[in-house]
């Protein structure tokens, strides 16, 4: 279809009992519908009805270009509550040659990331509101390979919004006439521009380092200052960035999640522009820490004597990084190579081999997918201290009767019956009731191991006091990742969806997110490690409004609301055929049922779906996760509307 589109028709609800209002909504857009239209040929069909006269309807819809999109239509009852009509996915008709089919960084630059002139003046009007203007110091090191872009890096500096910052130029090397020249005359130009041999007279309240043939946004500073004077108590800001190629032109955009402590510990991913508190620096005993502003250990120990709340990301792409080979000094943010700064991989921690693990199976029949999940669990783990339990609801095939028979007489089994309709959280719940282990592991009867350290790697991880679940990277049974994790408001329902789908196994994934443990929203319940007590102190799963769909991510959300962390590992992996043993929502029933769920998600958890942490507000949400939002969902603080 177009992409601009009417939709019409005809509502009104059996009971007879008025409609408050109708919209139409594709993801976070509502369109309002004109209602109340005659509709004499309803009333020929369905006779004197109440509502059937003035059933008609008609709305005007746009829909984001080139890209898949569920359109829901949306009663409000007479409670004020909006409740689903129908969903349709829908996809527009793209013209040859439309502008609005162009989904490059090009184009999104052009269309998101262009300041207008009102936005030029609604920015400086913004910054005189400023009830604190900090003072930045910028530090530069010159180094030979960059001199070709010295000139545009200082522009960069003084094309800032924000006024008050001091740039200090560290010539530790006499350099060539040309730089020497460029200095200079900038120097000339700004007061605020210094050249100098150490930043001992430095005294700003923040430092940052820009190496020279880098750029910042002109925006940069400004948008610092604005969340310095929201959050007073901020120690450490880093924001997107992308890469120069020599032609200059804006490549490669890495949207980065907020502040995430796992994958600190594996990537340094903050990337280029670093902001620290002077008074941090000095902290940390750095001698010179502004002109070592980019430095690993340095960044370490500001980030040791900060709180997470301390630590502050903007999405916004801020820095423009020179490529290697395009005339800069081509550094990249630092890969940590899988170890610590005590040499150690952070993976596999020590743990004791008394913790004990009960790994929960529901399962019904099925013994073709029962018998090799089982099997492997039995002879490839190799933590030792575990029992198995399957949760069997009500298998009648005979096939799958004698196998969990002779499966019971293994030491390491039991079978817990529940002949009752299926409901996953209730199973789950039941079992981890009837455990005694001190973790967890929730397990779906058609995984089967890949990695025999799996269980050592989710215990390690799960131990820690502050994590609420672990979750392992998943595999199609050809090796491709069925999931790495869980990214919120994703997928045509919008509720969640699964992270780096149909990646070969190898495959980093965006900058490297597939490849490096982190922290998450949400793991999925295929494959989970929670410690007992803390299942059953966020009450489980909701067996009453979630019996099947999303009563993992329910979960992890409530885990999060009591402070707990959710960690996703590539260090443990196994392979899951994906709903093999309950099938796709593909009965009525099923598809009632589901759509109940994905209501209820949203109405419990609202805003939080969109506000994912771990998930950059300039990426999508539609089919193609870690890829570039149309729009972007960012909020641009110098405007009122």
């Amino acid at each position: 279809m177009d992409r601009r589109f009417s939709l019409s028709g005809w509502c009104f609800t059996k009971s007879g009992a008025p409609i408050e209002n109708l919209r139409v909504c594709i993801g976070s857009q509502s369109f309002p519908v004109r209602s109340g239209l005659s509709r004499p040929d309803v009333v020929a069909v369905y006779g004197n009805r109440p509502g059937a006269l003035e059933s008609g309807f008609e709305v005007n819809v746009e829909m984001p270009a080139g890209n898949f999109a569920l359109l829901r239509f949306e009663a409000k009852d007479p409670g004020g509550r909006w409740r689903e009509v129908f969903h349709k996915r829908i996809r527009s008709r793209l013209g040859k040659g439309e502008p609005s089919a162009d989904r490059s960084y090009e184009a999104w630059i052009k269309r998101y990331d262009t300041l207008s002139s009102a936005d030029r003046t609604g920015i400086r009007a913004h910054i005189r509101t400023f009830p604190t203007q900090p003072c930045f110091d910028v530090v530069m090191t010159l180094s030979d390979p960059a001199m070709g872009r010295l000139e545009a890096s200082l522009k960069s500096v003084r094309a800032q919004f924000y006024p008050n910052w001091q740039l200090w130029v560290v010539a530790g090397k006499p350099g060539s006439d040309r730089a020497r020249r460029v200095l200079s005359r900038f120097a000339k130009l700004d007061r605020r521009i210094h050249i100098v041999s150490d930043t001992r007279e430095a005294e700003g309240d923040f430092c940052v380092r820009l190496d020279a043939g880098d750029l910042f946004a002109p925006t940069a500073l400004y948008l610092c200052a604005h969340e310095i004077n929201q959050r007073s108590d901020l120690q450490l800001i880093y924001s997107d960035e992308d890469q120069l190629d020599a032609a200059c032109r804006r490549t490669d955009p890495n949207c980065k999640p907020d502040w995430n402590a796992t994958l600190f510990q594996e990537q340094n991913y903050l990337g280029k522009l670093i902001i620290f508190r002077r008074c941090l620096g000095e902290l940390v005993g750095s001698q010179d820490d502004a002109e070592r502003a980019d430095d690993d250990e340095v960044i370490f120990r500001c980030v040791d004597k900060s709180e997470p709340a301390q630590i502050r990301h903007l999405p916004w792409v801020l820095y423009h990084r020179r490529a290697a080979g395009a005339g800069g000094t081509g550094a990249v943010p630092s890969v940590f190579g899988g170890e610590t700064r005590t040499g150690r991989r952070p993976s596999l921690q020590h743990h004791s081999p008394s913790i004990s693990v009960s790994i929960i199976i529901p399962t019904r029949d099925w013994v073709h997918l029962l018998e090799p999940c089982v099997s492997s669990i039995l002879d490839k783990t190799t933590y030792s201290n575990f029992e198995i339990i399957i949760v069997d609801n009500g298998s009648r095939d005979s096939a799958a009767l004698g196998y969990l028979a002779a499966v019971a007489r293994e030491p390491r089994v039991r079978i817990l019956r529940r002949d009752e309709e299926f409901n996953y959280s209730r199973l789950n719940n039941v079992a981890v009731l009837s455990s005694e282990a001190e973790f967890v592991a929730l397990v779906n009867n058609d995984i089967v191991v890949s990695t025999p350290e799996w269980l050592d790697e989710m215990v390690s991880r799960a131990m820690s006091p502050k994590v609420g679940a672990v979750g392992p990277r998943l595999l199609y049974p050809d090796g491709r990742i069925q999931q790495a994790g869980v990214i919120l408001g994703a997928g045509l329902h919008g509720v969640a969806e699964v992270a780096h789908r149909g990646l070969p196994r190898g495959d980093p994934g965006y900058f490297g997110r597939a490849g490096f443990a982190q922290e998450l929203s949400a793991v999925g319940a295929a494959c989970m490690v929670v410690r007992r007590s803390v299942y059953l102190e966020v009450g489980g799963f909701d067996e009453e409004r979630l019996k099947v769909a999303f009563n993992d991510i329910d979960f992890c959300l409530k885990l999060r609301a009591r402070g707990y962390r959710i960690i996703y590992t590539p260090y443990a992996e196994l392979f899951h055929l994906e709903h093999a043993s309950r099938g796709h929502e593909n009965t009525e029933g099923k598809k009632l049922r589901f759509d109940a769920e994905i209501e209820y998600m949203k109405e419990k958890w609202g805003e939080a779906l969109l506000s994912d942490p771990a998930y950059n507000p300039n990426l999508s949400l539609g089919e193609e996760l870690f890829t570039l939002a149309f729009p972007p969902r960012v909020k641009k603080p110098w405007r009122t509307n």
